[in-house]
């Protein structure tokens, strides 16, 4: 039986674990080099590498915190549709 060629077309390239576009800020550095602009792209590294451990990825941590805002309901209708057809006696 053999594999499929698509069949990691889908993942997410890594370096040690950590996606690739993490790395995208140190490219930024090397371009405005200073002290400031080191240690954030550090932070963003690390910052993905955090998310990473966890099992997450920049999408599903940006998805969850719009969950959290919003609420787990999702109405249809705006809300000043909703309060239009309220009984107020």
């Amino acid at each position: 039986m053999s594999h499929s060629i698509w069949r990691s077309a889908g993942r997410v390239p890594s370096v040690l674990g950590i996606p690739c576009i993490a790395y995208m800020p140190i490219f930024l550095w090397l371009f405005h080099m200073r002290w400031w602009t080191f240690w954030t792209a550090l932070g963003f590294i690390v910052f993905f590498a955090v998310l990473s451990w966890f099992g997450l990825t920049f999408r599903v941590l940006w998805a969850k915190s719009l969950h959290l805002l919003r609420g787990g309901r999702v109405h249809a209708r705006p809300w000043w549709y909703r309060n239009r057809f309220l009984d107020r006696d």
